[in-house]
């Protein structure tokens, strides 16, 4: 019943970005304008808003991925965390947008979700797509980790 609670979610969510891709290009504007104190430490606030949103469309291209796999591709806990992980990078990359007081801990909290659903990709050894998608989460988890620490 959990799987299956699962899998429609994660098809739904799917469907729905499916549709917005065609609706509207999902890009930054040409410039997203800096936050006070934003450069230091090498990462800038648009570099983070694009590795959350890469991170949100692998972890659902990846879910589907998973789906079209089946077996223990699609165990709850795993499909759980792709969910999570699309979902909070999604939310982060919102809050960085509109300059949000509260960014460092959304950061923070983005960057533990990325890890895990990182771990849990990488348990899917010699699978490239499962690679990637573990790669990308790394990868978004390391710029949230910086921003983190970003003050406003």
């Amino acid at each position: 019943m959990l799987v299956r609670r699962n899998i429609l979610a994660l098809a739904g969510a799917a469907t729905c970005t499916l549709a917005y891709r065609s609706a509207a290009a999902q890009q930054l504007p040409p410039a997203v304008p800096p936050m006070p104190g934003m450069a230091r430490g090498g990462m800038t606030l648009e570099q983070c808003i694009t590795d959350c949103l890469g991170s949100h469309r692998m972890c659902l291209a990846t879910g589907q991925y998973c789906i079209d796999r089946g077996g223990p591709h699609v165990a709850a806990a795993h499909l759980a965390l792709l969910l999570d992980c699309a979902e909070m990078c999604q939310t982060t990359a919102n809050s960085m947008l509109r300059h949000s007081s509260q960014h460092q801990a959304q950061c923070a909290a983005c960057a533990q979700i990325c890890d895990a659903c990182a771990a849990s990709c990488e348990t899917f050894r010699d699978d490239e797509a499962m690679a990637r998608c573990a790669q990308t989460c790394r990868d978004c988890a390391g710029s949230c980790r910086m921003m983190s620490k970003q003050p406003i």
